[in-house]
């Protein structure tokens, strides 16, 4: 099961590689380097033979009879090899420069690799990131937003581990193949020998990686619960606090973490293990080597004490590289969990996105109508059940109806938050399905009775989204929006930090921000969804004396509680059950005996 985890990661990060266009060209520099590295390693391990046996027997006139070095020696100067002296410190520099260029290389390697690394991660979370903005709203009312940003911070990074950690591998590759070659040029009998308890180490360790992958897929979700938790609390703290539930969120947070620690604890004891038992079985390998190695030394008269001391030395070595390709599987195990929360932000299913036309919008030159427009949030409840309406151009239509009615649902249908059924919504005929989206939205102007701040400056979010907006149209969007006293008594004025989701400003500025907003934009339709249903009565005064300048020459679509605001509407319709119930003028409606008229003497106007 944990073999199929361990692949599954493999596979996860192949379609990743692929999916952030990664060429196999990318990987030359580092495979390069990590393999000349490796080759002068191996070379640094056979400078070592003969420079041992000179040493030893203090002789060093038999360099010059070995392959390829005694070639290479008897074309330098007489200086460097025309004595023992002279070849014991020609053979002992270049040992130290074949050295040194291996840890050059190895170092360019690492350096290459993390760059590649952080690059791919950068690249990553840009695609996420990309993928979550094409993601429908209803996507995310139905998942939790602590749960998205765990996926792209954390399980991004935790998933590429394995790729962080490539010089790695490839390094022990490498090197591995290098000794190997070494070694059995010094015993070809040996390493045949030695090889089966090589493999013995590689499995030893496969029992304590399939516990490592299951660990891993049950931390990823808990991680993800804790963090989608800190996420709920931290948005949440005036209903924590008004119903003094600190001690409740303590507990539950508690809870979770408590889970989490001990998964955490679980993986630090099977991880902290492997090193230990994959040392007990190369100390065991080594003793049977050494053993080997002796009997050949004494009885068979193969070999020479140097060699063999040099292979007993690579035999170690060995046994670490072993090590270090075998935790390519717990590598592999450890990012499996993260990688299938990440895979999962890449497919398609459940994601609710909303498809874009082909046709530009060019905004609005007769109606927005709506035909026997049905709609349904979860599937098995109708928002709209046959909503049959029409907006007309250049004129103020007013939706009004009880809580629950559907009124929001139809600015939300027609800014293209919900995907809408063909043929239910159409703009001059032609079906809104048929527009790309940001050439429709263009034309849209919202002002929600959800305000939306930035942590960031009062101008910036005043003009979110708008290149090149002049000093004078922003000054005119906020004297329009009646914020012009907002802003002389903030100490830095539009530069202002308005703080965490606007929290610095009161319900009513923040809303009259969101107001200017929609102003700034500039579009022919304006949509007023309970727009003033956060200012007290002076201020909505000078709201709605705003809205009715703008809107005079523009397509308007407001939603109103209160009814006082909508006198002077050209259409009012009546929104019952997700029907429209009622339309026509103010005075029309109350002359007949039906729902609005119930509202406004409800309201008690005069």
């Amino acid at each position: 099961m944990a073999l199929r985890g361990e692949w599954s990661a493999f596979r996860h990060l192949v379609f990743l590689l692929r999916r952030i266009r990664v060429r196999p060209i990318h990987l030359i520099v580092p495979l390069g380097l990590s393999m000349g590295a490796a080759f002068f390693e191996g070379a640094g391990m056979g400078l070592l033979i003969p420079l041992l046996n000179g040493f030893l027997s203090k002789d060093f006139s038999f360099l010059k009879d070995i392959p390829v070095l005694g070639t290479a020696l008897t074309r330098l100067p007489p200086l460097l090899v025309g004595s023992d002296r002279a070849l014991f410190a020609t053979l002992l520099g270049l040992f130290v420069v074949v050295i040194l260029l291996k840890n050059v290389l190895r170092y360019l390697t690492s350096i290459a690799v993390s760059y590649f690394s952080v690059r791919f991660l950068f690249h990553l979370r840009r695609q996420m990131f990309a993928r979550y903005l094409s993601f429908g709203r209803l996507f995310f009312d139905r998942t939790s937003a602590g749960h998205h940003a765990n996926v792209l911070y954390e399980s991004s990074f935790l998933g590429i581990q394995p790729l962080m950690e490539m010089d790695r591998y490839m390094n022990a590759l490498f090197s591995l193949v290098s000794y190997l070659a070494i070694m059995a040029a010094i015993s070809w009998k040996l390493t045949l020998f030695a090889l089966p308890i090589f493999a013995l180490l590689y499995f030893s360790v496969r029992k304590l990686v399939d516990k490592l992958g299951k660990l891993s897929q049950d931390l990823a979700a808990k991680r993800g619960e804790l963090n989608q938790k800190i996420m709920e609390i931290f948005s949440t703290i005036p209903l924590v606090r008004a119903f003094a539930a600190e001690d409740l969120e303590k507990k539950r947070f508690a809870l979770i973490g408590e889970e989490k620690a001990r998964i955490d604890m679980s993986m630090s004891v099977v991880q902290n293990a492997v090193g230990p038992f994959q040392e007990m079985i190369t100390l065991f390998a080594a003793l049977l080597l050494f053993s080997t190695m002796l009997y050949l030394l004494v009885r068979g008269g193969a070999g020479t004490p140097p060699a063999f001391i040099v292979y007993f030395y690579m035999v170690i070595n060995v046994s670490n590289r072993f090590g270090t390709l075998s935790s390519i599987r717990t590598s592999l195990a450890n990012a499996s969990g993260p990688l299938d929360s990440v895979i999962a932000v890449f497919e398609d299913g459940d994601k609710h996105v909303i498809p874009s036309g082909d046709k530009e919008c060019t905004g609005l030159h007769e109606a927005i109508r709506f035909r026997d427009l049905r709609f349904s949030y979860t599937g098995d409840r109708d928002v709209l059940r046959g909503l049959d309406l029409t907006i007309e151009r250049g004129k103020m239509t007013a939706i009004v109806g009880p809580t629950g009615a559907g009124k929001s649902t139809i600015i939300h249908l027609l800014m293209r938050f919900y995907d809408c059924p063909p043929g239910t919504l159409f703009l001059d005929g032609t079906d809104i399905r048929a527009f790309r989206t940001d050439s429709l939205l263009r034309h849209l102007a919202l002002v929600s009775q959800e305000t939306y701040l930035f942590h960031d400056t009062l101008r910036n979010n005043i003009a979110y989204a708008m290149d090149d907006v002049s000093e004078e149209r922003l000054r005119e969007a906020v004297r329009q929006a009646r914020l012009e006293d907002v802003v002389s008594r903030l100490p830095k004025g539009l530069e202002t930090l308005v703080g965490d989701r606007g929290m610095k400003l009161s319900g009513g500025e923040r809303q009259r921000v969101s107001i200017a907003r929609a102003l700034l934009k500039g579009a022919d339709i304006l949509i007023l969804d309970e727009a003033t249903s956060s200012l007290d009565s002076r201020t909505e005064k000078l709201i709605q004396e705003a809205i009715d300048d703008v809107i005079r020459d523009k397509t308007a679509i407001v939603i109103a509680h209160r009814l006082s605001t909508i006198r002077h509407a050209d259409k009012i319709a009546v929104i019952e059950d997700g029907r429209c119930t009622e339309e026509g003028a103010l005075a029309d409606l109350l002359a007949k005996d039906g729902t609005f008229r119930m509202l406004w003497e409800e309201q008690k106007f005069t």
